[in-house]
């Protein structure tokens, strides 16, 4: 049987749990955060997904994060989950996390058993594209580097290889790990797949300026998992983007492992922010949301 939550979920983020595994809290220490300091949203969706696995027992079946405020790295965050409802099999819960008084992030999900016999499927098919032996290090986002500011010490891209053709508004495609050879769980996976602003800016057809720098700031990240295999390492993140309205967007995220298993799907909203159009490069995003 499977412990939950998943022990290198809590070493990714340094969280410590109550006896009552409904209370924890975790400090912002470099790896958490964005290459500026601030909260990377990717870290507050995994919280949320250790703290509803931690208080159920169960693994995670979906999750929402709604990003009210920032916090900076030194901080610590506090994290309660309210269990709202405790079926036979799913659980209905609500994760918030505070540094002191003030709401950082809220986040509502479910976790579930799995139903012996229950209703199995899939429904979508992984792009064809090389393998992550195949592929480059990605100029996505700060360099990656155990002395990389922020996340991406713990965080390893790689831009995919599409062996088919590009369609009009290809989507971005990366091959991702945490460092460290850590197998993928749901906690990993929304740490790893907050970059779906990366897809508007490319569809938007938009770079980097020397004077204007993209950038993106996360409303709120949602993540639906199937069944994610404790053996796999790499992942592959299919990311669209989709529309955008008075300079806020939309994009999803399917979440692959390399024999073509959807382990998870998402989607993301994204205020966006100092960019201008232009001629889009092959790769090109904000690096942190």
């Amino acid at each position: 049987m499977t412990t939950l939550p998943h022990p290198s979920d809590i070493d990714l983020l340094g969280l410590t749990l109550d006896p009552d595994r409904r209370h924890g809290r975790f400090e912002l220490v470099a790896p958490l955060v964005r290459p500026d300091g601030a909260l990377y949203g990717g870290t507050a969706i995994a919280a949320s997904v250790v703290a509803m696995e931690a208080a159920t027992a169960r693994p995670a079946l979906w999750v929402t994060t709604q990003f009210v405020a920032s916090a900076r790295i030194g901080d610590v965050l506090e994290c309660t989950t309210d269990v709202l409802a405790m079926g036979g099999r799913i659980a209905q819960v609500q994760v918030t996390g505070r540094c002191g008084d003030q709401v950082v992030f809220m986040s509502l999900g479910s976790t579930a058993d799995p139903r012996e016999g229950g209703m199995e499927g899939q429904y979508q098919t992984m792009p064809a594209v090389g393998p992550p032996e195949d592929a480059d290090d990605t100029p996505f986002g700060p360099p990656h580097s155990h002395d990389a500011p922020g996340f991406t010490a713990r965080v390893e891209y790689r831009e995919a290889a599409a062996l088919d053709q590009e369609e009009p508004t290809a989507p971005v495609l990366l091959w991702a790990r945490l460092t460290g050879g850590l197998a993928a769980t749901p906690a990993g996976i929304g740490f790893l797949a907050d970059m779906v602003p990366a897809a508007i800016f490319r569809a938007a057809g938009m770079l980097r300026d020397g004077t204007q720098p993209m950038g993106a700031t996360s409303l709120d990240n949602s993540l639906r998992f199937g069944r994610v295999p404790s053996d796999q390492e790499w992942l592959l993140l299919e990311m669209r983007g989709h529309m955008a309205a008075g300079g806020s967007a939309h994009g999803s995220v399917f979440v692959w492992t390399p024999d073509g298993l959807l382990v998870a799907v998402g989607g993301q909203s994204a205020k966006m922010v100092q960019a201008r159009r232009a001629v889009a490069t092959p790769m090109d995003g904000p690096g942190a949301s």
